[in-house]
């Protein structure tokens, strides 16, 4: 688009010399062509600035000197140097750019039949220079944004996984050391101070993990759909929110995680819709379910929450709504989102359109009649100051009205404000291209160019016939060109830095995410088996102190792998491998005295990392969730999909606890392309997770 934009300006500013120049080849052949020739040669050097052609210091050389001969030898006008002009500045090659317009001057005062019309020439090179430049630079600029906003996501996801490394590290790397650090010396007398710390330590992973998940509703959302679904209740999930929440986050995922478990509870649900927005400044949540039961009860359960949702600012509603169901509306305060700031290329080129603005008041102004001057400096800035607030500032109220009162200034007074006046209606055709549909925006442009030309003809010509209406028709379009590229283009660019911005909020919510769930899946259920290990240990000190001591010996390597997996939350995350994490799943619920049935094939290592983790969860799980004497643990390769199944038979708590990480799972295996399942199936409680096996 940006290329496009750019060639259209290019052709616009010498479609009026080339037309001149093709209607001198019937009297003049050769200057003609020559005119011809030399317009399409300078619009071809102008497209090396956006095509990545080579550079080379002669091409600015010789587009000035297509221009200069072309203006001083075939008599063109010097309005055509505003492509070499806009060349030059963009090389930034003063002395030959000083050089062009000291040669430009010399040549219009020679010919110029007046002061006035000399300066006014001068003006429209540089404003055409101006612009061109502006249109090129504001292509350039929206190339790279669209090129950089992969790197800036990548950006924001490393500087998050540092700060994560960083406010995680020192505190949990500590505990992590201490434990190590205590069962290595094998001495059952500490066994309490060990058990003290990996409580605390585990209590200081799950607040880290839980305050990273709370900047966003996905994982909370995502356990609500799956707890949902093991009751058998559809659900329906519309997210309309912009994360990360920040301290919202948190409010809103207890809100949604307690009306869930109530509907679920409850039990008379059969369909529940969850969606949130962003109304008025604030993010809306609203859990709506169908279940007689939760209207009579629903209430009573929320009256706590209602309270915490108070003291954070916030509203909670719950009550009937007209069709009968059940609905519960949360509302906090959205985090505002950071002021946008325009990279100083922006600012430059909406400076450059301040400067058409100002240039084309004083192209105007320069012939307007004496008696009519403060008419026109009225209108000029009446105009301006629309232009101002709905073109550059992109204000939308009262915007349609703008423009119709756009429309008269610039039509009403072209017969007595003079022919230059006749810019005013290029604007506004510019304009009118950007504020309205395309198809809306094409028939007015054209419209008020037709118009311009038709009423402004007789101005400019002075005699109003079809050359001199055709001509004023020509310029319009050219301003309208002009206009329409410069504000597309400022568009645009804002258009790629919100895209970028979004797409870098997006990773890092989801870098949070991650780190979230590796805090939970892997070092939470690390630190739970070394719990559990200190336990059984502290049990068998006197009784058993060969066991003691393996089971001491088990919690070292347990407490160095939780170190090394620490120390991976900087990096893409932990590579688990999926026989070590099977071999430790079986010690640590034979450990809590459950016969554990293994069957195993390979796996390919991709797979594993991931079900290592679903294997953690599932026989955490299993500990916590369930009265479980007898568990099974299958894993095979199957056409192309490698299936994890963990059953147990302390069938219970698992169908409805919120807290299972079943929701979390979901997340982690969607992402590796796999799916989960998990419910009671003949007496015993099954997990099963498949995932691609390449």
């Amino acid at each position: 688009m940006g290329r496009r934009l750019v060639g259209a300006v290019a052709v616009a500013l010498v479609l009026a010399h080339l037309l001149k120049g093709i209607g001198r080849v019937a009297a003049e052949p050769g200057a003609g062509l020559a005119v011809v020739a030399g317009c399409l040669a300078l619009v071809g050097l102008q497209s090396r600035h956006t095509r990545g052609v080579p550079g080379w210091a002669g091409w600015a050389a010789v587009e000035a000197g297509v221009g200069f001969c072309a203006v001083g030898a075939l008599g063109v006008s010097i309005g055509l140097l505003c492509l070499p002009v806009a060349s030059l500045l963009l090389e930034r090659r003063r002395v030959l750019l000083a050089l062009l317009v000291a040669g430009a001057v010399l040549v219009e005062a020679g010919r110029a039949a007046g002061a006035r019309e000399a300066v006014d020439l001068l003006l429209t090179v540089a404003l055409g220079g101006a612009m061109l430049y502006t249109v090129t630079t504001l292509a350039l600029l929206a190339d790279r944004a669209r090129g950089a906003r992969l790197e800036l996501a990548a950006s924001a996801v490393t500087d998050e996984r540092l700060r994560i490394a960083s406010a995680l590290g020192s505190g949990l790397d500590a505990g992590m050391a201490g434990i190590r650090e205590a069962a290595r010396r094998r001495d059952p007398a500490e066994l309490d101070g060990l058990i003290g710390v990996a409580r605390r330590t585990l209590a200081a992973v799950r607040a880290a993990a839980a305050e990273l998940r709370s900047l966003s509703l996905a994982p909370e959302a995502a356990s609500a759909r799956a707890l949902l679904g093991s009751a058998g209740i559809a659900a329906e999930l519309r997210i309309g929110h912009r994360e990360p929440l920040g301290p919202a986050g948190t409010v809103l995922a207890t809100v949604l995680r307690e009306a869930v478990t109530a509907v679920v509870r409850v039990g008379d649900a059969r369909r529940c819709g969850i969606s949130t927005e962003e109304r008025a400044g604030r993010v809306v949540l609203r859990v709506v379910s169908d279940g007689v039961p939760t209207a009579a009860l629903g209430a009573d359960l929320l009256d706590g929450l209602a309270e915490r949702v108070r003291a954070a600012g916030g509203r909670l509603a719950a009550g009937l709504e007209a069709d009968g169901r059940f609905a519960v509306e949360a509302s906090v305060a959205a985090t505002p989102a950071p002021p946008a700031v325009d990279p100083p290329e922006l600012r430059t080129a909406l400076g450059t359109y301040w400067f058409l603005l100002a240039v084309f008041c004083v192209k105007a102004l320069m012939f307007v009649p004496g008696p009519r001057l403060v008419l026109g400096a009225g209108c000029a800035a009446v105009f301006c100051a629309f232009q101002v607030r709905f073109s550059i500032l992109d204000a939308t109220r009262h915007a349609r009205a703008a423009l119709v009162a756009s429309a008269v200034l610039a039509l009403l007074p072209l017969p007595w404000l003079g022919r230059n006046w006749i810019g005013a209606a290029g604007i506004l055709a510019g304009s009118l291209l950007i504020a309205l549909p395309v198809r809306a925006g094409a028939a007015s442009a054209g419209a008020v160019v037709v118009a311009a030309g038709v009423i402004g003809g007789g101005v400019v010509g002075g005699d109003g016939g079809p050359a001199s209406v055709l001509l004023t028709a020509v310029n319009t379009l050219i301003t309208c060109v002009v206009v329409h590229a410069v504000l597309r283009l400022v568009r645009l660019v804002r258009e790629l830095q919100r895209a970028a911005d979004g797409l870098a909020r997006a990773a890092v919510v989801t870098e949070r995410l991650r780190a979230a769930r590796d805090l939970h899946d892997l070092l939470g259920h690390g630190l739970a088996a070394i719990l559990l290990k200190a336990e059984l240990a502290r049990r068998l000190a006197d009784a058993d102190p060969v066991r003691c001591r393996a089971e001491l010996a088990d919690i070292v390597r347990l407490a160095e792998r939780g170190r090394a997996e620490l120390g991976a939350l900087a990096e893409d995350g932990p590579r688990l491998s999926f026989t070590a994490e099977l071999a430790s799943a079986a010690a640590v619920l034979e450990a809590a005295a459950i016969t554990v049935e293994l069957e195993e094939e390979p796996v390919p290592d991709a797979a594993g990392a991931v079900l290592g983790v679903v294997l953690r969860e599932a026989v955490t799980n299993v500990l916590r969730h369930s009265r479980a004497r007898h568990a099974r643990i299958a894993v095979s390769v199957v056409g192309g999909e490698v299936r994890l199944e963990v059953e147990n038979d302390g069938v219970g708590a698992e169908v409805t606890a919120p807290g299972s990480g079943i929701g979390g799972l979901t997340v982690r295996l969607a992402a590796a392309g796999g799916t989960l399942a998990a419910g009671p199936d003949d007496g015993w409680y099954l997990l099963r997770a498949e995932v691609p096996s390449h």
